[in-house]
């Protein structure tokens, strides 16, 4: 499929200049870095929260009384939920990431973890790429790639990565229909470095979908023996759950395995080099970096120390340029997802709360569906919209939190503690700027909803100095044409014959 994103400067690799040797730092001027300081995110959604509710992002739910005479499909789809961008802290972010790595790096954000395309324009113009699964993009890393869409990617000079010895016949094939093409080629090893702490992240075991095994040496070498052209090597070791000793494994194994090639044939026909694999989040409080998540300067660290020859201008580098592939690490933190609570029901000898809000399995697929995947939820008064206060009237109880599509698995959680809540408080879900939108389900047919960025003074008293609709939420015609509707009547219809 191609991306409907209106992205073309994308289609250029013009965001990453390859250096001279002798223009690159020294590792040991970089070592000695600190992770940048970023914001604070929690303390800027109570802001936002009063801002999205003025602005009829979060509308205030109602009586049947309230609505007035007549309904139409701007008031059905004014549904109280959103997703919303710290976008100062979402920036800074980015260019912690950009710092740390320094000149020769192009960093491709993962458009599978958020692919909005006014975050995706503005992260091209701070020097980032993109990669994703799908034709549209910088680098082209899908598994199962058609001819077509190898010859697509050959004629417009996109980076593609060929997953296995198959697909390399084929563009092979391809490519001697397309002898100019100015496209970087590279091939996708499986380094072996083991699982991470999540299974379905984990595609560096011997058993990965993903990628040719390392061990399988001598036919690698001989690929490329046969593919002058063949002149980058990329490797995936994993992302969330994937602890900064694994990844710098991972890589340390493929550059040398990169050297290698280049000296079993006698010149620098490798000279690109892809670390795909994201970096792990800290979900587990408003931290940013933890022991065992990594800055992206602390892992960039490790790096210089352990594979030195990775980085280009280094002392026996023969990359002209290294890719990476973060998704979650760039862009989950600086977003939340916050609806308001639209009605709720006692539980059983009134032990506690169920809720039920506007996001749930449809937009949270990974955290109704699994245990591995949990996310923060906070709780904020409808009002105020300040967090909700334990009081004698509220007492603290067991909280389910039940989404709006028509199954029962659809709850975020069974087993929160909350304040007694009310109809019309907002439930916010934190972490939430990766892999929400870009997971969104048709199950039930729920419209997506919109998404909002924000920007927030660092002054004394901080206050909301920016407010962007990034995305409108879905209309009904967009929702029903997934199914084959054509409301617009110039459009054929397909009957069922």
């Amino acid at each position: 499929a191609f991306l409907s994103l209106a992205l073309p400067a994308l289609l250029a690799l013009g965001s990453c200049q390859e250096v001279p040797a002798m223009v690159a730092a020294s590792a040991a001027a970089h070592t000695d870095i600190e992770a940048a300081w970023l914001p604070d995110v929690a303390a800027g959604i109570p802001l936002a929260l009063a801002r999205a509710a003025a602005e009829g992002a979060l509308p205030e739910v109602c009586a049947g009384a309230g609505l007035g005479n007549d309904v139409d499909e701007e008031a059905l789809l004014r549904k109280p939920v959103g997703l919303f961008y710290d976008l100062g802290a979402w920036e800074a972010n980015l260019m912690e990431c950009k710092t740390a790595f320094g000149e020769g790096f192009l960093h491709a954000a993962a458009l599978k973890s958020n692919g909005l395309g006014p975050m995706l324009r503005r992260a091209h113009a701070l020097g980032f790429g993109a990669e994703c699964a799908s034709i549209g993009e910088v680098i082209y890393d899908s598994p199962a790639k058609t001819a077509a869409e190898i010859r697509y990617a050959l004629e417009r000079g996109l980076h593609l990565n060929i997953d296995n010895f198959q697909e390399l016949e084929v563009v092979a094939e391809v490519r001697a229909a397309v002898p100019s093409s100015a496209s970087t080629l590279g091939l996708r090893l499986n380094p072996l470095a083991g699982a991470g702490e999540i299974a379905a992240l984990s595609v560096s075991v011997a058993d990965s979908k993903f990628g040719i095994p390392i061990d399988q040496k001598p036919q690698i070498l001989q690929a490329f023996r046969k593919y002058s052209w063949l002149n980058c090597v990329h490797v995936h070791v994993g992302s969330g759950g994937m602890g900064e000793k694994v990844l710098v494994a991972g890589v340390k194994k493929a550059v040398e395995f990169a050297l290698e090639v280049n000296k079993f044939l006698g010149r620098d026909q490798v000279n690109v080099f892809d670390m795909g694999g994201g970096m792990p989040v800290n979900y587990g409080s408003d931290a940013w970096h933890t022991e065992k998540v990594p800055s992206f300067h602390k892992y960039a660290a490790a790096l210089r120390r352990d594979v030195p020859a990775l980085f280009p201008g280094s002392v026996g580098c023969p990359f002209k340029r290294v890719v990476t592939e973060f998704g979650q690490s760039l862009n989950a933190k600086s977003g939340w997802l916050a609806s308001r609570i639209e009605y709720t029901k006692p539980l059983p000898n009134d032990e506690g709360q169920k809720i039920t809000i506007h996001f749930g399995a449809d937009t949270c697929m990974r955290q109704c569906y699994t245990k591995e995947h949990t996310r923060r939820l906070e709780f904020f008064d409808g009002t105020t919209k300040r967090p909700k206060q334990a009081s004698a009237e509220r007492p603290v109880g067991t909280l389910h939190v039940a989404g709006p599509l028509c199954f029962e698995g659809d709850h975020l959680t069974r087993d929160a503690r909350a304040p007694r809540l009310s109809r019309g408080d907002i439930v916010v879900l934190r972490e939430a700027g990766a892999n929400t939108l870009s997971l969104f389900s048709r199950h039930c047919s729920r419209q997506v909803p919109a998404v909002y960025g924000y920007r927030l003074n660092l002054g004394s008293p901080s206050e909301v100095i920016d407010w962007q609709l990034i995305k409108p939420s879905e209309d009904s015609e967009a929702a029903s044409r997934h199914w084959g509707w054509e409301p617009d009547a110039k459009r054929p219809r397909s009957e069922v014959q």
